[in-house]
């Protein structure tokens, strides 16, 4: 077995325990974790040291990082079938009085699920991931100094000859995700070299999340078994595609059962919102610059973030409109849905999907109208209210922002941004080899 869950970074945390330890476990307290795993940086090389204050639970030095535990939730077991006879279980780390650990994304998403439930609304989603895949382990890859050897050498854009070429690791991969229980709509070669992308089935908005988590991390560790590296990163290069995850969502009504975001009658290329479609489509809208650093939660994110690169760059909606960050599309009650287009690969999904989830039930609950649809070129529009140009930028607007924290939750939002602010300090404090190169003679 391997129980585990994701860190706020998108990782899979988790432990191999044999069944018969896991039961066990699983029937008493649940399984043991040290809480450090919410305090250590992203490269593992650092803990991120709590605030002397403003928040109810964060993980420190200060009373020697104790055990947490982790409460599997059953029904979400998948077999592992790039594993030898594993199964792996997610869930959600609870303290040792039984309170739930706020901090987990997992719990995050439940929490804004329940929202939209509250209202009596049912969420459902599904994911397009985009990566890319070289050649080489990310062990080697690292000792060569991360020069990168996709798989191809120009972009193959949904074209059948790189996809027949392509055929057995694709085809292998997908397998092993379809025995792990997701259902794979579409994967296809993308606009990168070496770039692919994920289709994911819709389905409900935690499963999405669960579905989401397993294949990129399963993508990862497959891909390293092979010898290559896949990397969600959001742009490895500057002159390669970005890659995004696009997030379509809808409700519908938990009483009946029928989907509700198209306005009854108005069937069509161009169907109308409802009245709640509208609000929920509003409060995705009015919160995508106070969950920018959780759609763009790495200094690289925002290197995506540029014109005509299929990322959105300003707070705006259209109807099928691939220039604005939500795009509604559909034709029928059944199909009509937000697509957030604002989310680039490298977002862990509990998070992304909590944040345009919360955003939704906001909507509804204040009653928000949003402005026409925009009709044209997003991007050529000087007057569009912008999105965040960099993660300090974000995490500024975050930590102010009264709405994330009202929605998140107090101690999410502490712990996220001040672990956001370690990782920029590190940033700050590189000198890149760019910087070598023009200044070590010139200066």
């Amino acid at each position: 077995m391997i129980p585990g869950t994701a860190d706020t970074n998108g990782a899979w945390i988790g432990k191999r325990v044999p069944l018969q330890d896991f039961l066990r476990l699983a029937r008493g307290h649940g399984v043991p974790y040290c809480d450090v795993l919410f305090a250590i940086t992203r490269d593992g090389m650092e803990n991120v040291f709590a605030p002397e204050n403003g928040t109810t639970y964060f993980p420190t030095h200060r009373n020697g990082y104790p055990d947490i535990f982790f409460r599997p939730d059953l029904s979400s077991a998948r077999v592992l079938t790039w594993h030898d006879r594993t199964i792996a279980v997610n869930g959600i780390y609870h303290l040792p009085d039984g309170s739930e650990v706020p901090l987990t994304p997992r719990r995050v998403l439940i929490q804004a699920r329940e929202r939209l439930r509250n209202l009596g609304y049912e969420p459902y989603a599904a994911t397009e991931f985009e990566f890319y895949v070289s050649d080489g382990t990310p062990e080697e890859l690292r000792a060569s100094g991360w020069q990168l050897r996709p798989l191809s050498t120009r972009a193959y854009t949904y074209q059948v000859f790189r996809s027949s070429i392509d055929q057995d690791f694709l085809s292998r991969w997908r397998n092993h995700l379809l025995h792990a229980g997701i259902a794979i709509e579409a994967m296809n070669p993308e606009t990168g070299p070496g770039q692919y992308e994920l289709n994911a089935t819709y389905t409900d908005a935690l499963r999405c999340a669960d579905d989401s988590f397993l294949y990129k991390n399963g993508l990862k560790e497959i891909a390293a078994m092979e010898g290559r590296t896949a990397s969600f990163m959001a742009i490895p290069r500057s002159d390669w595609a970005g890659s995004s995850c696009h997030i379509h969502q809808s409700i519908r009504s938990t009483s009946s059962g029928e989907p509700v975001m198209m306005e009854p009658g108005t069937e069509g290329v161009r169907p109308e919102l409802s009245e709640v479609g509208r609000h929920y489509l509003a409060g995705v809208l009015a919160t995508l610059r106070d969950f920018a650093a959780i759609y763009w939660p790495t200094v690289n994110s925002y290197r995506r973030a540029k014109p005509y690169s299929w990322a959105a760059t300003t707070v705006t909606w259209g109807f099928d409109n691939r220039s604005t960050a939500l795009r509604v599309v559909g034709e029928d009650a059944g199909s009509v849905r937000i697509e957030n287009r604002m989310p680039g690969a490298d977002v862990n999904p509990y998070l992304a999907i909590a944040a345009t989830l919360a955003g939704g039930a906001y909507g509804i609950e204040q009653r928000l109208e949003p402005p026409a649809a925009y009709p044209g070129d997003a991007y050529a529009d000087a007057s569009l209210e912008p999105l965040p140009k960099s993660l300090d930028e974000a995490v500024d607007i975050l930590e102010q922002s009264a709405v994330a924290r009202e929605l998140l939750g107090e101690d999410f939002v502490v712990h996220y941004v001040t672990s956001l602010r370690a990782e920029l300090a590190q940033w700050h404090a590189h000198v890149s080899d760019w910087e070598v190169g023009l200044y070590f003679e010139t200066a």
